[in-house]
């Protein structure tokens, strides 16, 4: 937008805290239909030629004044959000902040005096954090708490406690979990310890296991080139990106997408991959693969078999 345009849309979102959350909602409906369909009647109506600017603020105002009566928040309210295996779900927060959930994943928003926090149970979410410094917004794990004020970051949970944050813009500091005592009384889980990431950083974080250093968190920091964070964050869109990755790691990707089962036969799981695919159609990267790598694929046991 022009100066003037961002000091227009800037006035008319001061002038009723509300706002954030319509023109989010406006956002999220553009983004998705099924979300236009959810809150029919009320959706907007969309004119020929009408540029997304204006429909996006046609919208917003829509929202907040047509349909949405959005109290203030209520503190201590937890509310619980998941994702079926394949469904890419994006929810606005009453913030302006929104969450796009990956395939099969889970988080609860509870929104505190001093602080906004996502657990995040399973899965893999990504955060557009609307900007607020009196009140952070965490992402806590099992293993860790990735906390920002305003910017754009993703969190995956592997396994055994591992999880994965990846930042598109602005900072984000990755931080212990709070403590047992300071989760009960409810007191804001904000460490003094962090390590901080910037945009295109990626932190893996894990539990050790074993060793001297049992049971402390462990932090490990690398940069990340642009265009790989972009690919890697395609599932947004519902696709899947692979480069260089072997047919066994692909493989293993889209079993977080769907159902159907795929095999990998004489020793092909060693070949590598490239390209984007749609993340819920296995049965058409297989073809596409057998196509690229000169490989064969059948239906056995209800199984697509990739085989030489």
């Amino acid at each position: 937008m022009t100066p003037d345009e961002e000091n227009t849309l800037q006035h008319w979102l001061g002038g009723d805290t509300r706002r954030f959350g319509a023109l989010a909602r406006a956002q999220a409906l553009m983004a998705s239909p099924e979300i236009a369909e959810a809150i029919a009647p009320a959706r907007p109506r969309l004119v020929p030629m009408l540029g997304r600017r204006s429909f996006l603020t046609a919208a917003a105002a829509s929202l907040a004044g047509a349909f949405f009566v959005v109290s203030r928040t209520e503190y201590g309210a937890v509310h619980d959000y998941a994702s079926e295996m394949g469904e890419i779900r994006v929810i606005p927060l009453e913030d302006g902040s929104r969450i796009t959930l990956n395939t099969n994943s889970a988080v609860s928003v509870e929104y505190r005096p001093h602080s906004r926090l996502v657990k995040l149970t399973r899965g893999e979410a990504y955060f557009e954090v609307a900007k607020n410094p009196d009140r952070p917004f965490i992402v806590s794990g099992p293993a860790a708490q990735a906390r920002a004020v305003g910017t754009a970051y993703s969190v995956r949970l592997g396994d055994e406690d591992r999880m994965q944050v990846r930042v598109t813009s602005g900072r984000v500091a990755v931080e212990p979990p709070p403590s047992v005592i300071a989760e009960s009384l409810r007191l804001s889980p904000i460490a003094d310890n962090g390590a901080y990431l910037d945009a295109n950083q990626q932190a893996d974080i894990r539990v050790a296991r074993d060793g001297h250093w049992r049971g402390q968190v462990q932090v490990s920091i690398r940069d990340v080139a642009p265009d790989r964070v972009e690919r890697e964050l395609m599932w947004r869109e519902g696709l899947l990106s692979f480069e260089g990755q072997t047919l066994g790691e692909a493989i293993e990707e889209f079993s977080r997408y769907s159902h159907q089962k795929v095999v990998l036969q004489n020793g092909v799981a060693h070949e590598r991959v490239s390209g984007l695919f749609s993340a819920t159609d296995p049965s058409g990267f297989a073809r596409a693969i057998a196509v690229s790598l000169k490989l064969k694929t059948k239906i056995e046991n209800d199984a697509i078999v990739i085989y030489k």
